[in-house]
């Protein structure tokens, strides 16, 4: 279960209208460059039956223009699935240099999380577009140690990690089950992006809370993007506060994905190629009650 505090929430219906229109303002049509590294998980259906294959593919880039990764063990140290109650994960299967990645069939109706981590890559990118990149996911407190350090005419030179979540809801279930357990599930990622709010019961003109933590804690600071899948030119942002919370308010239900990115300097004991460690984080899921099969 997350880490991070409850906060109480004393909004009232007009008050949710006027953050609603506020930040509609504060939809950017920004998303190719805001998500030109983005990393998720995406399910071929966000509300499968029991026994319904599931195919979960790894993508890069933007919802409109992304390249499909192929299953590669060498990348990744964690390919999972939680399903309802378990008290641990089973391995995702698939076929190795193919893609989809990933092959599920669910036998159990709930809310399944599949999990993703990577192993470290690394990539250098010339100044100005790393300036650029850091600018546009809000990691200012590192243009300005690059800055400090004098080397903001340098390359960008990162080593980098990626954890991915998606959470898949086969069948029917009691809705109890879904409050008890799987969306707001913790899983131990370095830097991991928790569900605060239950997204089946999630309605319009109500909040979406997330929160980032890193190593468990609540981290502060730090810019989330929310992307409506089937409408991707448009993003939300919002930073996290001193509970690692951020909070949206998405105009309408259908399928989402959250994303997150943490720098820090890599540290010579690490023995990482680059300057940087870069942490990436992401969450695909639905928002709302619609029927089984249907991803809106």
């Amino acid at each position: 279960m997350t880490s991070c505090l409850p906060i109480p929430v004393r909004s009232s219906r007009s008050d949710r209208r006027a953050r609603s229109a506020a930040a509609l303002l504060a939809w950017l049509v920004l998303a190719p460059t805001l998500a030109a590294h983005d990393h998720w998980i995406a399910p071929t259906s966000f509300r499968p039956a029991v026994g319904e294959r599931i195919e979960l593919s790894l993508r890069v880039g933007h919802p409109q223009q992304f390249e499909q990764q192929p299953r590669d063990p060498r990348r990744f140290t964690r390919f999972e699935c939680w399903a309802p109650g378990a008290p641990s994960a089973q391995p995702v299967l698939g076929l190795d240099g193919k893609t989809p990645a990933g092959l599920f069939k669910a036998k159990q109706p709930g809310a399944h999380l599949f999990v993703y981590q990577s192993n470290h890559a690394f990539v250098e990118i010339e100044a100005a577009k790393y300036a650029g990149f850091l600018a546009e996911e809000g990691l200012d407190d590192v243009l300005a140690e690059r800055e400090r350090r004098g080397e903001s005419a340098l390359p960008g030179r990162d080593s980098y990690l990626r954890f991915d979540k998606a959470l898949v809801r086969v069948a029917d279930g009691p809705a109890d089950g879904f409050e008890r357990d799987g969306f707001e599930r913790n899983v131990g990622l370095p830097l991991e992006l928790v569900l605060e709010t239950n997204p089946y019961a999630w309605k319009p003109e109500q909040p979406l809370r997330l929160c980032l933590e890193l190593a468990g804690q609540p981290l502060q600071g730090r810019q989330i993007k929310l992307v409506r899948l089937t409408a991707p030119h448009l993003v939300l942002l919002a930073r996290t506060d001193e509970h690692g919370r951020a909070e949206f308010l998405p105009a309408s239900a259908g399928p989402f994905a959250a994303f997150a990115v943490h720098q820090r300097r890599a540290q010579p004991e690490q023995s990482l190629e680059g300057d940087w460690e870069g942490l990436w984080a992401s969450f695909a899921f639905e928002l709302g009650a619609a029927a089984p099969g249907s991803d809106q």
